[in-house]
């Protein structure tokens, strides 16, 4: 199961993309194709069971930090996002990273809204 703690981890041990060579992308979309359908060019990939409209239907190879894989899911781990995909269904959810925390001198003193 994947806790908020698990959440965390990832975007503190993630903090950069990692190589795209390192991605193991087409192993990734191979695995994933039985339950989505994927069009993978050079630059982009586009989650094609999306509606036209959906803000993650479609994401540029490079914006990928990495794809971690979960016992039912595949993860698509973004700077500010992560999109699950359902190993042994078509479910797909998308995880937001929370917002920092302002740490400023100046929201301390004065606060932050």
């Amino acid at each position: 199961m994947i806790t908020e703690e698990v959440l965390k981890d990832i975007y503190k041990q993630f903090k950069k993309p990692v190589a795209r060579e390192e991605l193991n992308l087409d192993y990734f979309i191979d695995m994933l194709s039985k339950h989505h359908s994927f069009v993978v060019d050079d630059d982009e990939i586009i989650i094609e069971n999306l509606e036209e409209l959906n803000p993650f239907r479609r994401f540029l190879k490079r914006a990928i930090y990495v794809i971690l894989e979960f016992d039912k899911n595949v993860a698509f781990v973004f700077e500010n996002h992560i999109i699950f995909f359902g190993k042994e269904n078509n479910s797909i959810r998308v995880y937001f990273r929370p917002e920092k925390e302002n740490n400023s001198i100046f929201s301390r003193l004065f606060g932050s809204r």
